[in-house]
């Protein structure tokens, strides 16, 4: 059954989209937004090219704002994003570490349905080669131990991505 108040927020959300004190933000929150539906048919030389232009030009200070405001996102479109970030031609353009970005934003993923995100954790973070902190290391293994022990993750999904964080260990 689906949580009342996750419904209540995502409703909200809808009517009354948050308003971002940075433009780079706020556009890219237009952008999803506008386009969520056709999601599968992003291309390049279309809404791909788009995303991407949207999102090169991202600075430190972008990301973290992004990331101070990323409870104003609505889940589904986190997971558009993440997804989208695992696109080659995404990844040949964008010069930051979108790996670290996908571990991140799989952090602070609502706990409801994290399967969109943890099948895809190794392959953000191997695609990107991302250089993972000790602390992100620290959290995302405690993340996938919550996720376990809520039994949202099976068995076989907490050891296969354990053994990988491990295995990232400077």
């Amino acid at each position: 059954m689906m949580n009342i108040h996750l419904l209540k927020k995502t409703f909200y959300k809808t009517l009354f989209p948050p308003k971002f004190g940075n433009e780079k933000i706020q556009n890219l929150y237009h952008f999803v937004a506008q386009n969520d539906s056709n999601v599968e048919h992003w291309e390049v030389g279309g809404l791909l090219s788009e995303f991407i232009s949207i999102i090169k030009d991202f600075e430190e200070g972008d990301i973290q704002y992004f990331f101070e405001r990323i409870s104003l996102w609505n889940s589904y479109y986190l997971v558009i994003i993440s997804d989208k970030f695992l696109d080659n031609h995404v990844r040949t353009v964008i010069k930051y570490d979108l790996g670290l970005i996908y571990a991140k934003i799989f952090l602070l993923y609502e706990d409801s349905d994290p399967y969109y995100l943890i099948d895809n954790l190794e392959i953000a973070i191997t695609m990107y080669q991302s250089k993972i902190d000790k602390a992100t290391l620290i959290d995302l293994m405690h993340k996938i131990e919550l996720l376990y022990y809520k039994k949202l993750i099976t068995k076989q999904q907490h050891d296969y991505h354990l053994t990988f964080i491990n295995s990232l260990n400077p």
